[in-house]
């Protein structure tokens, strides 16, 4: 307890004087002193004897004075690095003998036995880490091996380099040495020759670093002393060719390497800059990794024309070895063949071959066979190792595959990058990959697709289709059909598709955490949230969403309180006025994470564009306005409540009678005379006729009415005295008739009696049932003639057109009785 405290008070007092910072070391146990950019310009005294760590990075240090008291033997790993330090003495690091770790990176100590005398390592014999990078800008120099070289123990070593680097014998003391790393971004070095790592042969280098290195010249031999080497790493070494990076791989033949990395090595922009030859892999090339053991093995970003297909032969130890190959963007013209000879490699796990910009030669288009003819099978063979194989934008026009696709020995094949090759979706069957758990069909043609295609992948967990060109209406009407049979569907990528609907069930039967919906054109969130219950991730950035719902929300809010739920609405043109400002205040309050809010746009109601935070900022404000129309409307509608009451009761104190009437009337309490029935009438139909037609009346009408159906008609040449009133007798006609029916010729409309009669008729329908009105209609009316006042009080169903019934007159005047005799239209 009372060391405790002590310490306490000592990085108390330490911290007051230098502005240390200390906490627990968790690398080394003891206590971790953080005194970078601190400005001191010597290594402050009073640190606890406990430090094992000492940041002393981005000071002003220009000589190293360890303080002789209290004593740093505790000190494992120190920290120089962005100081003024120039030059190094004999006894510098006597105190700090237990050092495992020193940095003196990015200051001014020349690489020469000057700054770097015989013995200035001598006491850190238990130093494995050492960085020496960024301190020499000279292009030529001499290391000072006899220094560095006392290094026994170091496993680690960063260090400045020249143009032409010639490492001394002196580096052949650093047997333990393990990483050895020239790559950073002052990297000179411009030459590996043969004999350049002679001195290392000894050494146990394992990993190689020369990132960013400007080689012009890298001999054939160059490796052939690094006999332990495990992971080289030649990426961005900018004027180095394919041709000239695989060359080298002959001095690592026989090697059990894991890693090789010769990323972006030859990435000029002109396609047409310097030898063609350089850029093509030939057969003769590739022997030079035929003997060498690597499991990853990259050469993407290239410009690589040509790879012959002996990279994979089967009798080579590189295909026998190699796990993971990447030779993607590059701009393969061929062998079409290679991604065939992957089956050569017994151990391959994965391949990327993407991004070459080439035209389709791997498949043949297929021709369109007749309905008649059977499909055909078109096979291709996998490893059975290989767990996950991209060919994103390879096969750039592939097209429609008129046939059934089966794939063998894919039985452990998990992941499957397939976008952008210009196929079209699948007409057949797909076999082979039913272990799939990731597959990513974007940027091909799949509009015509077939709503049963995703049967052929039950053990999806990862499905991206973005850009296929879904038809507008497919997700509305088979979005829950395709997606049914994965039920082990996690992530689902829809992007790009310029989707606007979808079944609002469609992931139903699916366990999705991930859904990204991003840069359609939806108005709404397209699926009931409710029905996905394991969702964490929801992206329905660039959509055209207002907002979210209420529902919407508190099921967001549901998902978030049971587990971490992302949202990202940005892209939006979001709505941000008065009826949407409780969703804005709700982004800002809700557990769910909500992605890029910083970035987001709203729109006020009165067009202005603002982004969220200032609508939270400034909340009270427009609340305000937003709530005052509200509530001048309530006391406008009050005022107009009170003063309508008021006038209301005036008018009722001085009509009350009248409106006493009306509410009798409004509710029934009146007397009203019983409907009219035919009983009630001494004829069944008055016959409204011209003069003219008078002969055709008389005799064929009233035999086929009165004698043949017993219809009792009141015709007004039979039924009238002669010389009485016209107008009396019409009139007294259609009031005892129980139906009137008129029989429409062109003279009729052309008689002022017959005038009369309509105008009789029309006056009469108000009191007679609906339906009391027949007309016969005859060819030779012209339709525009009749009265529409006549057509207002007629049925369509009881004008009958003569026309109709040429040749079966009986039947025209047996439909015509019926309808006279009808009681029930009333």
């Amino acid at each position: 307890m009372a060391s405790t405290v002590i310490l306490l008070v000592a990085s108390v007092n330490a911290s007051i004087v230098s502005g240390c910072l200390f906490r627990h070391d968790d690398v080394y146990g003891g206590t971790y002193a953080d005194c970078a950019n601190t400005n001191v310009s010597h290594i402050p005294s009073g640190l606890p004897v406990s430090t094992t760590s000492l940041n002393l990075s981005k000071n002003n240090i220009v000589v190293l004075n360890f303080p002789v008291y209290p004593s740093l033997d505790n000190l494992k790993c120190l920290d120089l690095s962005s100081n003024r330090l120039s030059k190094l003495d004999s006894g510098t690091f006597r105190g700090t003998r237990n050092l495992q770790e020193l940095y003196l990176n990015d200051n001014r100590l020349m690489l020469d036995s000057t700054t770097y005398p015989n013995d200035v390592f001598l006491p850190l014999q238990q130093l494995e880490k050492l960085h020496l990078h960024n301190n020499d800008p000279r292009l030529e120099g001499v290391y000072p091996e006899n220094a560095i070289g006392k290094l026994q123990s170091v496993k680690e070593l960063k260090i400045d380099t020249f143009q032409l680097p010639i490492f001394g014998s002196g580096f052949a003391n650093m047997t333990n040495l393990k990483t050895l790393i020239f790559g950073f971004t002052g990297c000179k070095i411009q030459a590996l020759r043969n004999d350049t790592l002679r001195s290392f042969r000894h050494s146990s280098i394992e990993d190689l670093d020369f990132v960013n290195c400007p080689f012009t010249d890298l001999d054939k031999m160059a490796f052939i002393h690094l006999r332990k080497l495990k992971n080289l790493i030649l990426s961005n070494a900018v004027q180095v060719t394919p041709k000239e990076a695989v060359t080298a791989m002959y001095g690592l033949s026989y090697l059990n390497m894991t890693s090789v990395y010769f990323d972006r090595i030859y990435p000029f922009s002109d396609l047409h800059y310097g030898n063609l030859d350089r850029r093509i892999l030939t057969k003769a090339i590739l022997e030079n990794l035929k003997d060498v053991c690597v499991k990853l093995f990259s050469m993407k970003s290239n410009k690589i024309l040509w790879i012959d297909t002996s990279i994979l032969k089967p009798d080579s130890r590189f295909s026998n070895c190699i796990e993971h190959i990447d030779l993607s963007d590059n701009h393969l013209l061929g062998d079409r063949m290679l991604i065939f000879s992957l089956s050569f490699a017994p151990r391959i796990l994965f391949v990327n071959v993407s991004n070459h910009f080439r035209k389709n030669e791997l498949i043949s288009r297929m021709p369109n066979f007749a309905f008649s003819t059977p499909s055909p099978t078109l096979r291709f063979s996998f490893p059975p190792t290989l767990k996950s194989l991209c060919i994103h934008g390879t096969l750039s026009d592939i097209g429609k595959l008129n046939g059934k696709i089966v794939i063998l020995n894919a039985v452990s094949l998990r992941r499957f990058i397939f976008a952008f090759n210009g196929l079209e979706a699948f007409q057949y069957g797909v076999y082979g990959l039913e272990n799939l758990t990731e597959f990513d069909l974007s940027g091909n043609s799949f509009g015509q697709m077939k709503p049963n295609t995703m049967t052929y992948f039950p053990s999806l967990e990862i499905l991206k289709m973005s850009e296929i060109g879904f038809d507008k209406r497919f997700l509305l009407d088979h979005g829950n059909e395709v997606f049914r049979p994965l039920i082990r569907l996690k992530t689902i990528v829809l992007s790009y598709n310029d989707l606007t609907v979808m079944d609002r069930k469609i992931f139903s039967d699916n366990p999705l955490t991930s859904i990204d919906l991003s840069f359609n054109r939806f108005e709404t969130v397209p699926f009931d949230l409710a029905t996905i219950p394991s969702l964490r991730d929801l992206d329905l950035s660039f959509n055209s969403l207002p907002g979210l719902s209420d529902s919407e929300m508190t099921l967001v809010d549901e998902r978030a309180a049971r587990h971490n739920f992302s949202l990202n609405l940005n892209g939006n043109l979001l709505s941000c006025g008065c009826k949407r400002i409780g969703f804005v205040m709700w982004l800002f309050s809700t557990e769910a994470t909500v992605k890029s809010l910083d970035d987001y746009i709203c729109v006020l109601d009165n067009g202005h564009t603002e982004s969220p935070s200032y609508v939270y900022n400034h909340y009270e404000e427009i609340w305000r306005r937003c709530s005052g129309p509200f509530w001048l409307s309530v006391c406008v509608s009050g005022f107009a409540t009170l003063f309508f009451l008021f006038t209301l009761a005036y008018i009722i104190n001085r009509k009350k009678t009248l409106l006493f009437n009306i509410l009798l009337r409004l509710f029934g309490f009146v007397n009203v005379a019983k409907p009219l029935k035919r009983v009630d009438f001494p004829n069944d139909a008055y016959i409204g006729y011209s003069d003219v037609d008078y002969q055709y009346v008389c005799h064929t009408v009233r035999e086929h009415l009165e004698d043949r159906h017993g219809v009792k008609l009141f015709l007004k040449d039979r039924d009238t005295i002669p010389g009485g009133q016209i107008a009396d007798d019409i009139i007294s006609g259609i009031d005892s008739s129980w139906k009137t029916v008129l029989v429409l010729t062109q003279s009729f409309i052309e008689d002022q009696w017959c005038r009369f009669i309509v105008n009789r008729i029309v006056y009469s329908s108000t009191r007679m049932p609906v339906g009391s009105v027949l007309l016969v209609l005859f060819e030779d009316v012209r339709r525009g003639d009749i009265s529409p006042a006549l057509l207002n009080v007629v049925e369509e169903t009881h004008i009958f057109s003569v026309g109709k019934y040429v040749d079966y007159q009986g039947r025209l005047w047996r439909d015509v009785s019926q309808c006279i005799m009808n009681e029930t239209e009333a």
